[in-house]
């Protein structure tokens, strides 16, 4: 095969800077967060890609030992023209006789990479084999392939993938690989950290095969499932060892329940599909709740929800004016208030107007619904763009008795919320490059999108009472009438209610800060955690948490310093963190606080 394909690093003996992508760092932290970056890495790029609106994304993951001779033969032949290479790093080379694991990521109802083969331009192609650290991020399609392509062959203990693509646009089948080292010197060449295994035959480097030959042997000796369809196949060999399907079926039930009980993904994990059909019997089969049952409910809901009118549409003033009585009327707030009193899902959509930079201002919206959570339900917050959740956005929106949804599915919004995204796609940044560049007053369209549901909330939320049969025992009593059995009041309460479910941290004031600490009992199944921290100082009267200033402190700026254990931390806000626990030893320690100010902390997960 050495006559179709080789191994091409770029000489850079000549090259004055020095740089390699130690990025890939980021997922070397914990197995089980690797088979998480795996999985929303992958699902995020094939539903971004989708060919067809209304035909789903099937994603496959697929755990295959390389057994047969033409397998092994194959691989072997693969790895042999990389050895030197790894050799010249410091990594391993494993010996033919040692077994060979793969990891197969297929998607099918997607377009494939799409772009030039050759140049480097603003396509899928491109945007997976040769940029690094600038993703082409667009709308809700075309695939967001940056940094965390990485995750792939971080993956490999030979840091290398392979992949197979067909094009919808022209029919054509390409197959192309890389790996990811280091710097490293061949006789007395310097080369690149990252290298291609490329069409030999070509006059310029790097380019991929079209060679139908080779095509059919990769999808052979792989085991892959693709035949004529449309999308993009990839090979990871000498898979890590802790990477299991457990893990990856883990990821997919808490990452996409949205897309795929609302139909728009298919994810198998070797003989598991998880569809809209199985995904409550394949949740219930994992070791601990990754979904709470009230959210499965609420998700079914919103699809129902989502195919009629809403409720109500605002005005457009509200993009200026926020969400009030002021800005719809008093009437139609009276409607809102008693279509959510009566427990009813509230459906509302919002409109804006945007504008792309040197493009026209285009109209666009995001949907907001509500819906009161019934006693002992615990409530939730959904945020979805596209098709994928945002889970720290939703965790930063907690209704105490409300179950809460903000749905950005229309192509504009959704662009310019992928602008903001950081890598993980886990959260959104206003001060973010791509933001700035990109739109005029981008960052004040988010910070307008983020407050929606707070605002609708406190609007409808603001006169409900509610029943309780002992709110006024202090201010009045009755004498008690001499009678037998059981006198206690009665609290409205069943006496049959679960045990609340503990949480798995603990919070510990110190002078002049905090620590974030497990708390007993908690399993290594419930990591890697993530955890939202937030903190103001207290004050005489209101809420202490929005009459923060930055002028009281900052987790950017000193003196405010955090030392950690097992567990990454970052901030978001100038009071509030987010925090990956890693381990069930891991430790936070915030300190620099004023010891003289009353200083209020507050965790979830």
């Amino acid at each position: 095969m050495g006559w179709i394909m080789h191994w091409y690093f770029r000489d850079i003996s000549d090259d004055p800077s020095e740089k390699e992508l130690t990025q890939q760092d980021q997922f070397n932290n914990d197995e089980v967060a690797l088979a998480e970056a795996i999985v929303r890495e992958t699902v995020q790029n094939s539903t971004d890609a989708q060919a067809k609106a209304n035909a789903p994304v099937r994603v496959r993951f697929a755990i295959n030992e390389i057994e047969t001779s033409h397998g092994r033969a194959f691989f072997e032949d693969i790895i042999t023209g990389l050895s030197p290479h790894l050799r010249a790093c410091g990594m391993p080379v494993p010996a033919s006789s040692e077994p060979l694991k793969a990891l197969v990521v297929e998607d099918f109802g997607t377009t494939g990479l799409t772009g030039s083969i050759e140049l480097k331009d603003n396509g899928q192609f491109s945007g997976f084999w040769r940029r690094f650290g600038r993703s082409n991020k667009r709308g809700t399609k075309g695939g967001r392939w940056g940094l965390g392509k990485l995750v792939f062959p971080s993956a490999s203990t030979l840091h290398m993938v392979i992949g197979l693509t067909k094009r919808r646009a022209d029919d054509a089948t390409w197959v192309m690989g890389q790996a990811v080292l280091r710097n490293h010197s061949i006789r007395d060449q310097e080369r690149d950290s990252v290298g291609f295994w490329c069409d030999n035959k070509s006059a310029r480097r790097g380019l991929p095969s079209n060679e139908s030959s080779l095509a059919l042997k990769l999808s052979q000796a792989a085991h892959l499932r693709r035949k004529s369809e449309p999308g993009l196949s990839l090979v990871i060999p000498g898979l890590l060892p802790e990477i299991v399907s457990d893990h990856l079926i883990a990821a997919t039930v808490r990452n996409y329940y949205f897309p795929i009980l609302t139909g728009r993904l298919v994810v198998e994990v070797d003989d598991v599909e998880v569809s809209e059909h199985t995904f409550e019997q394949v949740s219930q089969s994992l070791s601990s709740e990754l979904v709470p049952r009230s959210l499965l409910g609420f998700v079914r809901l919103l699809q129902e929800a989502r195919a009629a009118e809403p409720t109500l549409a605002l005005p457009i003033a509200w993009q200026s004016q926020g969400i009030s009585a002021d800005t719809i009327g008093q009437e139609k707030t009276d409607e809102l208030r008693q279509h959510y009193k009566d427990g009813k899902l509230l459906s509302v959509r919002a409109p804006l107007r945007i504008k792309p930079r040197g493009e026209k201002a285009t109209n666009t919206h995001i949907d907001l619904f509500l819906k009161g959570a019934t006693p002992g339900e615990r409530a939730q917050t959904l945020v979805v763009r596209g098709s994928i959740t945002v889970p720290t956005e939703g965790k930063k929106v907690n209704f105490p008795d409300c179950h809460a949804a903000l749905i950005a599915t229309d192509e504009l919004i959704s662009r310019l919320l992928g602008d903001a995204e950081n890598p993980a796609h886990t959260q959104w940044n206003e001060r973010a490059e791509k933001l700035r560049a990109g739109w005029e007053g981008g960052s004040s369209v988010l910070r307008r999108v983020r407050a929606a549901l707070t605002e609708l909330y406190a609007m409808v939320a603001e006169r409900i009472e509610r029943d309780d049969p002992l709110a006024l025992l202090g201010f009045f009593s009755i004498p008690k009438s001499e009678q037998r059995g059981d006198t206690r009041p009665t609290t409205g309460r069943p006496d049959n209610l679960p045990a609340p479910t503990p949480k798995p941290f603990r919070i510990e004031k110190r002078v002049g800060g905090f620590a974030v600490l497990p708390n007993g009992g908690v399993r290594p199944d419930q990591f890697p955690m993530q955890l939202q921290i937030r903190c103001a100082y207290d004050v005489l009267s209101g809420n202490p948490y929005k009459r923060y200033s930055e002028y009281d402190f900052s987790f950017y700026r000193h003196p405010l310093q955090i030392a950690k254990e097992n567990a990454d931390c970052w901030p978001t806000k100038g009071n509030e963190l987010d925090v990956v626990a890693r381990k069930t030893d891991f430790k936070i320690e915030a300190s620099g606080f004023d010891p003289n100010r009353d200083l209020i902390i507050e965790a979830q997960n």
